[in-house]
């Protein structure tokens, strides 16, 4: 009887302190707690699924700041931590940001779909180790091949990322015959959901439920959609998924027998706060640094902007999508604008800091203006009516933006037209009106339309706008744009227009 026992994180997103930076106050999170719930021995493996350096205000500060090791590498050496793999924000901040995290980390990078052309990253497609009691373990890493879709071309200059499915079947049956035991860390989702095995979408984006299906992993340890998954299996395979933002970490205990009967179990663990004394104290002039920038007074509302539920905001508009969007009109110049909110938003008092900006809109997005018509603007108003179920009067949001994750970042308000849904109509014929200064725009007239650099990828069920002409980009991330707006207008007028109507 031989055991092997795994520990395994993903999708950190930089949280490293136990704070959720909305508030000063300390709380059961963060890789600095994770690491002091891990019990390593010679038949024990640490492992990481990526997204790992970019996220939180901690990541947004140093990708600012001068060094030369990553803070997240040296505390993931102490962790133990053996393999790693990549996801797709772990680009966020360009190459050479990256490189510090993977050149000082002890952990192998394992990415059987990401090459770098330079051979400057140290990537490997796997590697078997042999555990102390004599085990063999093969482990391939692979994330989405979607990063070249979402990722600013500059970021992934000279570094390939090939079809997630081809890159494993690359390497499967090598690594295969060499070990007892084949675990695969895959940066991606399901595309089915897990309980009724219905198709959840038909995109490469997450493609785990057909890599449990065609291949024969002992295990697959996935990330990318935040899902609390443990102990379940998938056509044979141990499948597992932790929460985002270090909030658990998953424990897998593993043994076989003699025959090669193998028998698995797993469990996500919630963390106490008991965070590492010597790496708190050592990155802590840090820490204190990032939250004395997060208080930096920014600027002043003449109303504040607190967010309600999703579901109310989409149904009866929001001031605080009006003041991004007004935010983005005045840096771009475009005729209209659209923008999304986080799943989780902290909103805007009168006086706002650093924190409250950050909190309110996470993501390293920049700015792309496209060129768009009717047609162009009449699908995308159709993708966000789709948010809405609607059952004889009882709005509900629909599965298709909570099943397999929760995506209210995929629901867009719009700014500059006026727009009307009719949620009684069935999905794809419920915009009525598209209106802009007035006057029901006529198929033959072109707009300018600012979002950010995720949703002009045509991500999130946008597609369509992959093929509009891109008038501007605005290569200066968004917390960065919305900081510059309150230095160029210190006392700031919301827009509280109201751009559409709902019909139930």
């Amino acid at each position: 009887m031989k055991e092997l026992k795994v520990y395994f994180t993903s999708d950190l997103h930089g949280y490293v302190y136990p704070t959720d930076y909305i508030e000063k106050n300390e709380k059961n999170i963060g890789l600095l707690n994770i690491i002091n719930n891990f019990n390593k021995d010679g038949n024990t493996l640490i492992i990481d699924g990526g997204d790992t350096i970019q996220g939180s205000p901690f990541t947004n500060y140093l990708s600012n700041s001068e060094f030369n090791i990553h803070p997240i590498a040296t505390i993931m050496n102490v962790g133990g931590y053996d393999f790693i793999t990549l996801g797709n924000h772990d680009f966020n901040y360009g190459k050479e940001y990256l490189k510090k995290y993977l050149d000082n980390l002890n952990a192998k990078c394992l990415c059987t779909n990401v090459i770098d052309k330079t051979n400057e990253l140290p990537i490997l497609p796997y590697k078997i180790k042999t555990m102390e009691n004599g085990l063999k373990v093969g482990i391939m890493g692979f994330t989405t091949d979607f990063i070249t879709r979402w990722e600013r071309p500059e970021n992934i200059e000279n570094i390939d990322i090939i079809d997630t499915f081809d890159s494993i079947k690359k390497y499967y049956d090598t690594v295969k015959e060499q070990c007892d035991i084949l675990i695969g860390v895959y940066h991606g989702g399901f595309e089915y959901d897990l309980e009724s095995h219905k198709q959840l979408s038909t995109t490469k984006e997450n493609i785990a439920y057909n890599i449990c299906k065609e291949f024969d992993f002992d295990i697959l340890l996935t990330g990318h959609q935040h899902l609390p998954i443990a102990n379940m299996n998938l056509h044979g395979t141990h499948i597992a998924q932790t929460p985002h933002n270090g909030s658990k970490f998953l424990e897998l205990k593993l043994t076989i027998d003699d025959t090669g009967s193998i028998n698995i179990n797993s469990s996500l663990e919630n963390i106490e706060l008991n965070p590492n004394k010597e790496m708190y104290d050592k990155f802590l002039p840090l820490e204190n640094k990032v939250q004395q920038w997060l208080d930096t007074p920014v600027g002043v509302l003449d109303t504040e902007l607190q967010p309600t539920t999703h579901l109310d905001m989409a149904l009866n508009g929001s001031n605080l999508a009006n003041f991004i969007n007004q935010i983005q009109l005045e840096s771009s110049d475009a005729d209209i604008a659209c923008t999304a909110f986080a799943n989780v938003i902290k909103g805007f008092g009168k006086n706002i800091t650093v924190r409250d900006i950050l909190s309110t809109y996470p993501y390293p997005n920049t700015l792309v203006v496209l060129e768009v018509n009717r047609e162009i603007l009449k699908l995308a108003l159709e993708r966000a009516a789709s948010y809405f179920e609607n059952n004889n009067g009882n709005v509900t949001i629909s599965e298709r933006f909570l099943k397999p994750k929760v995506e209210h970042y995929n629901y867009d308000y719009f700014t500059n037209i006026n727009y009307a849904f009719d949620l009684n109509k069935e999905v794809g014929n419920r915009v009525t009106s598209i209106k802009y200064k007035g006057e029901e725009l006529s198929d033959n007239q072109t707009l300018t339309l600012v979002m950010n650099n995720y949703r002009a990828s045509g991500a999130g069920g946008y597609e369509f706008y992959e093929n509009c002409k891109v008038v501007k980009e605005i290569l200066i991330e968004m917390p960065e744009i919305i900081i510059n707006y309150f230095k160029n207008n210190p006392k700031v007028v919301v827009d509280t227009s109201r751009y559409y109507t709902t019909l139930i």
